[in-house]
């Protein structure tokens, strides 16, 4: 039991670290689209370096600036979490490796789950290191070139080496197997890809069911780009819901996280949600996948389609059926939302202690 909640006081102190950065990351995206529109992420084409063509005074360009903003933040949410974690487990030495290998992980498509997996891996190698017997001339070097080089080393070939290689060759059987679904009927395949959508939250399953689904609208087939949507929006608006409905099973900070994940959610960016995939996956992420399957099937069994593979909320109006897919929308976020407020675990004074985990990191260079 001390182990579980030596464990959890790890993943929170990560968490306590994404959650600034999703939340800067979320709200600067949604009004990004919101005052730029939709495909503001396209608006301007790379040239030399991705700012060569950039006029950040005129409105477009201004708003895409700041949705490349909100991009790069999103990048770095599971970098941050794995640092937080690991550096809860070895100190500062963990840093390094967890910010290089969490970053690795969000890039390789492994998500946030690969980054939690991968910071418990990093906190233990570093504390082995520190049990290494040097002479007295290496010691002074061991914080600033033995651990973190030789733990980024051999950690990230852990993970590259262990996790990214049949990782990649899975999920493009998987992909492979959404496609082929497209066959079958319109609600099967909507409520497959929309419960991989609620999943991951930008993991490789959620990643796979995107690309399936733009595979096919890339062939004319815009059904699944609805379960696409609807299946990302769907968790965020569902967790709000939850909260309102048992609002004192949350703690201050969910409660607060959850309203800004509400119009995160509306825009399309799940990844409001990671806070609580991360600390509570096991009740969590089957909530989330239940809701998401259920908008999926209904918005796609009732013939909605999207041109638009992003945007959210805001290409609602230009979908076929726009008034069936609010009524999934509102279907799966309720499912989402009762479920999880009536399997969420009560707070106790040891989630109270965790959410108030106070991280110093001061620094001291001589």
């Amino acid at each position: 039991m001390a182990k579980q909640r030596n464990a959890m006081k790890h993943v929170m102190t990560g968490i306590s670290y994404m959650i600034p950065i999703v939340v800067a990351g979320g709200i600067l995206g949604a009004l990004a689209k919101a005052f730029g529109g939709w495909n503001i992420g396209s608006a301007v084409e790379a040239g030399a370096t991705p700012f060569s063509n950039l006029n950040p005074f005129t409105w477009v360009g201004f708003w895409w600036g700041v949705n490349k903003l909100s991009s790069y933040a999103m990048d770095f949410a599971v970098a941050v979490m794995t640092a937080g974690v690991s550096y809860s487990i070895a100190g500062r030495p963990g840093i390094v490796p967890g910010l290089v290998i969490g970053y690795c992980s969000a890039q390789s498509k492994a998500g946030f789950l690969g980054g939690l997996l991968m910071a418990f891996i990093i906190g233990w190698f570093v504390n082995w290191m520190k049990t290494w017997k040097l002479p007295k001339w290496c010691e002074g070097l061991m914080p600033v070139m033995f651990i973190p080089v030789l733990s980024t080393l051999v950690c990230g070939m852990i993970f590259l080496c262990v996790f990214s290689i049949p990782l990649a060759w899975i999920m493009d059987v998987f992909q492979k197997w959404i496609i082929s679904l497209n066959g079958g009927a319109k609600s099967v395949i909507g409520g497959v890809i929309g419960a991989c959508m609620g999943f991951d939250m930008g993991g490789p399953v959620n990643k796979t069911a995107s690309m399936a689904a733009n595979a096919l609208g890339a062939d004319g087939i815009n059904g699944p780009m609805c379960a696409k949507i609807i299946g990302g929006m769907t968790p965020p608006v569902g967790l709000f819901i939850a909260t309102l409905i048992k609002k004192n099973k949350f703690t201050k900070t969910e409660l607060e996280t959850a309203k800004t994940a509400l119009p995160m959610g509306l825009c399309f960016i799940t990844e409001g949600v990671l806070p609580f995939a991360a600390a509570d996956p096991a009740r969590f992420i089957p909530c989330s996948m239940l809701g998401s399957a259920v908008a999926g099937a209904i918005a796609v069994g009732a013939g909605c389609e999207s041109v638009a593979g992003h945007g959210g909320i805001f290409v609602v109006p230009m979908m076929t059926n726009p008034g069936m897919f609010m009524a999934a929308l509102f279907a799966g976020s309720m499912a989402t939302g009762i479920a999880y407020a009536f399997l969420k675990k009560d707070k106790t004074p040891e989630t109270v202690e965790e959410e108030n985990v106070d991280i110093d990191l001061d620094i001291n260079i001589i």
